[in-house]
């Protein structure tokens, strides 16, 4: 390969994550097309693919891991099917969150993910993972269960998420389906200390606070707040901004206000339905609040994000999540989490 562009190459992997970062990645694509080998350009778009998530954008990772799998596709000798498939299964856990895509679609990838498992001899641990959450936020409980069964069943391989990704995906499952408890329980060897990674414990820290919360334990929720608020930083953490922000908006307001100020642009430039929905159930929660109370202090985006855009941009994603997923999931969901927000708000608010 050519040495100046593998030396751009690298100097892109300590740019901060972002639309900056994006724009440089894709130049290089557009370079590598017109002047490099077919290698070099499938390298770009590697790069790019593996960028976009960590950017805040994961849904402009399709493009180029759809050109890449192709050409993987037509000569698959000629490239690694291990670095092929680490991306694919990236793919998996973005797919359904676009609502844009059928359950055609979307089982589609699942299905040759699943082939290709066979095809390159890898476990189907991983399907089963990422199934979950497709089958978990339709409110397909059962089919959920299930593949909770056959991946905890099928074997680890070097495919497979660590072992500290995995436990902290057993906390988030049964937190998922209401048990608190026995997810606060899964979690024990990440808060000891046992097992960590890249992104264990900050993402666990910050799944626990809300079920801490509706387990009564104020002061150990607040506490696993304080930690996780330290870790959490970057654009691609848009959905626990929210629940940061709606935690914050039942114990400390003041910093609810800032987290919302320092992210609103976030949601407001995320291409990712399930995300932005999410992150926006949070905002109206917050904004509620903070209208209840009249507080003069304008907010960033106080022209725009208001409660009668909130509700507007909810019902918008909201229908197209259950026209995807034939029910009224999505919208039920919403319902409770507001309850929940409620029944939290007055028992524990300090706003």
């Amino acid at each position: 390969m050519n040495t100046r562009f593998q030396e751009l190459r690298r100097s892109t992997w300590s740019m901060p994550d972002g639309k900056q970062k994006l724009a440089v990645l894709e130049e290089m694509i557009r370079v590598a097309d017109r002047y490099m080998t077919e290698e070099e350009a499938y390298q770009a778009r590697m790069d790019y693919s593996n960028a976009a998530p960590e950017c805040g954008c994961p849904e402009r990772m399709l493009v180029s891991f759809s050109w890449c799998l192709k050409k993987f596709e037509d000569n698959p000798g000629n490239y690694s099917n291990f670095y092929i498939m680490w991306h694919y299964k990236w793919v998996l856990g973005y797919v359904w969150r676009l609502p844009e895509l059928s359950l055609e679609q979307i089982e589609r990838v699942f299905e040759d993910f699943k082939e290709k498992c066979h095809t390159y001899g890898y476990s189907l641990r991983v399907y089963y993972q990422k199934r979950l959450n497709f089958m978990l936020w339709q409110g397909k409980m059962a089919e959920a269960a299930e593949c909770y069964k056959s991946w905890r069943a099928a074997k680890r391989d070097s495919l497979s998420d660590c072992s500290a990704c995995e436990q902290n995906m057993f906390g988030s499952y049964h937190f998922a389906i209401g048990h608190h408890k026995k997810g606060l329980q899964s979690l024990r060897p990440i808060l000891e200390g046992k097992m960590s990674c890249r992104s264990v414990p900050q993402n666990t820290y910050s799944e626990m606070m809300l079920p801490l919360l509706k387990l009564g334990e104020y002061d150990r929720a607040t506490e696993t707040a304080k930690k996780a608020y330290r870790f959490i930083k970057g654009p691609s953490y848009l959905e626990e901004y929210g629940t940061f922000l709606q935690f914050f908006t039942v114990t400390d307001m003041p910093k609810a206000v800032k987290l919302y100020e320092q992210t609103v642009g976030l949601g407001l430039g995320s291409k990712l339905g399930w995300d932005r929905l999410q992150y926006f159930v949070s905002v109206r929660i917050f904004l509620k609040e903070w209208s209840r109370t009249r507080r003069r202090k304008k907010l960033a985006e106080s022209e725009l994000v208001t409660l009668g855009w909130l509700d507007q941009e909810i019902s918008r994603l909201v229908q197209a999540f259950n026209r995807r997923n034939g029910n009224s999931f999505v919208e039920e969901w919403i319902r409770e989490k507001e309850k929940v927000a409620a029944r939290l708000q007055s028992a524990y608010g300090t706003a």
